[in-house]
């Protein structure tokens, strides 16, 4: 069989999916084009078609990106040290610049070492294969993110379900398993898709009593949760701490890279053990010198973190008040919960009429009959941006019969 020949067993699924895009995207004469965009400076804004549209799905939460800060750190890495790196971080690949990023991260998270990654994903898939194999088991969130869920299955080790944020179903789960071997426990600190928190306290508990590591992904928590952004441990007043933390710089940090970390010895095993480290490209000198100045103003200017948080809240309000089903958001993230993928596209397609950006999230990404479009409440929003878009959600579901 040559190369063509096998290649048509895929076609299939590849036509089928994209028949399904097309008639969502186009349906009833229909244009759903959200991306590519031009950002317009630092602002919440972006330049789409001739248009300029008020951004509310985007990561960007503490609003740092286009920040002309973080954009001089930026051009001044390129000019030190150029624009790649010349080689993996084990080999030829460390600059300067990546140690005092790690420098930086440990000291704003209150750990002793950090290691950075070339990306959120890789830092899951490193971090996780590092710590289990054969022999162990694995326990994740019935939501955890993909990159979570990809590096356990990728270790070769067991892997157990747990119904979301569900402590009493995670303890049920560890005592149906055979003691033996790493017992790892992965929960998202903030999921991405919904909002919510994990339940740290009560999750701490749960993997005491077993004797399980607990790790959390705090990718949706930097800059997001915590009085100074400091992430789930801050939140809940430190007063219980998780095993294993690990994140990413491409959500409130607007750059790129991963992260883990934990005790220098830990750190040291990691760089040795971690297969996206040590076989992935470094990171970029201008993404490490984006990531390191934004680490540095969300340091000194927590009041950024403040403002999103009471934004997001004041925004949960008055669209729950409004008759919108927000899940159980306590975040910045708030998911506007519309039923049906065609739904989320009708009124991601009536919104950006408004002139507002709202992008529709359907399944598989989450479960049939709960497409939605998810909302980001950042420091960059304005209260009349944020006044603006709540007209306009309201105003758009009525127009498409989503609200009465």
């Amino acid at each position: 069989m040559n190369a063509s020949e096998a290649w048509r067993h895929l076609e299939p699924k590849i036509e089928a999916v994209g028949q399904r895009i097309k008639q969502l995207e186009w349906d009833s004469s229909r244009r759903n084009n959200f991306v590519p965009y031009t950002a317009d400076g630092n602002t919440p804004y972006v330049l789409l078609e001739g248009e300029r549209l008020l951004m509310m799905s985007g990561y960007g939460y503490i609003g740092l990106n286009g920040d002309p800060r973080v954009v001089t750190a930026a051009k001044a890495a390129i000019d030190e040290y150029g624009t790649g790196t010349p080689g993996v971080r084990a080999l030829a690949g460390t600059i300067p610049l990546h140690e005092e990023l790690e420098e930086e991260v440990a000291h704003f998270l209150g750990r002793e070492s950090a290691v950075v990654f070339s990306s959120g994903y890789a830092g899951n898939v490193g971090t996780i294969g590092a710590l289990c194999g054969p022999g162990d088991t694995i326990f994740l969130d019935k939501l955890d993110h993909a990159s979570i869920v990809d590096g356990a299955q990728l270790t070769g080790a067991t892997l157990t379900r747990f119904r979301h944020n569900d402590p009493a179903h995670l303890d049920r789960r560890l005592d149906a398993t055979e003691p033996g071997g790493t017992r790892l426990v992965i929960v998202d600190s903030v999921y991405s898709m919904d909002g919510d928190i994990a339940p740290l306290p009560e999750l701490r508990e749960v993997c005491d009593k077993h004797n399980a590591l607990l790790m959390v992904d705090e990718a949706h928590a930097l800059g997001v949760i915590g009085a100074t952004g400091r992430g789930i441990e801050e939140h809940f007043e430190y007063k219980v701490k998780a095993d294993i933390k690990v994140g990413t710089l491409s959500k409130a940090i607007p750059a790129n890279g991963g992260w883990i970390v934990g005790s220098k010895p830990f750190m040291d095993y990691v760089k040795r053990f971690a297969r996206p480290f040590l076989f992935s490209a470094a990171l970029a000198p201008a993404q490490v010198g984006a990531a390191l100045e934004s680490l540095r103003i969300l340091d000194r200017e927590p009041e950024r973190v403040t403002y999103a948080q009471r934004e997001s809240a004041r925004f949960r309000n008055i669209v729950k008040q409004a008759g919108f089903n927000t899940g159980d958001s306590e975040t910045a993230v708030v998911p506007l919960i519309v039923g049906s993928d065609q739904n989320a596209w009708d009124y991601a397609t009536a919104l950006r009429k408004a002139g507002v950006i709202g992008l529709p999230v359907i399944s598989p990404a989450v479960q049939p009959g709960l497409a939605r479009l998810r909302i980001a409440i950042t420091a960059a929003h304005s209260r009349a941006d944020i006044d603006f878009a709540i007209d306009s959600f309201i105003s758009a579901a009525r127009q498409t019969g989503l609200l009465s």
